[in-house]
């Protein structure tokens, strides 16, 4: 891989970048979590995915209730003001919504006519979510 964005994640980082086995067309991208070995070091053996099998795999872990024994529980149900809370609900916040809308895509892909202001609704308050963190 040849990272082109790197993320602090846990005690190692989350990387996207160009795919190792992209032909030189830069056209294939990829995200692995890169995380440390014994001595410290970037594991080689970190696994690389391509974006159109993560999004398989989140679907499937989704169908399988795997997502829902992960997810943060929210506090209070009210939406409340992104700037009065805290960092770790900003954070909690951020999964939810973020994870939410991942399994919503497939229904909004598989039934195009049904009206999905949902699906809008989730996705602005995310925008707000993510714009106080940033902000911070």
């Amino acid at each position: 891989m040849i990272t082109t964005h790197k993320f602090p994640y846990r005690n190692g980082e989350l990387r996207i970048g160009w795919a190792s086995w992209d032909d030189g067309s830069m056209t294939a991208r990829s995200i692995k979590y890169a995380y440390p070995d014994a001595s410290g070091k970037i594991s080689r053996g970190s696994p690389e995915l391509p974006f159109d099998i993560l999004v398989d795999m989140l679907v499937l872990a989704g169908d399988q209730k795997e997502i829902d024994e992960s997810l943060p529980t929210l506090g209070d149900p009210n939406l409340a003001d992104p700037a009065t809370m805290s960092d770790q609900d900003l954070k909690d916040e951020k999964t939810v919504l973020s994870t939410t809308l991942i399994r919503l895509q497939p229904l909004v892909v598989a039934v195009r006519w049904a009206e999905w202001s949902v699906y809008d609704q989730i996705g602005a308050r995310l925008d707000a979510i993510r714009a106080e963190i940033a902000r911070r």
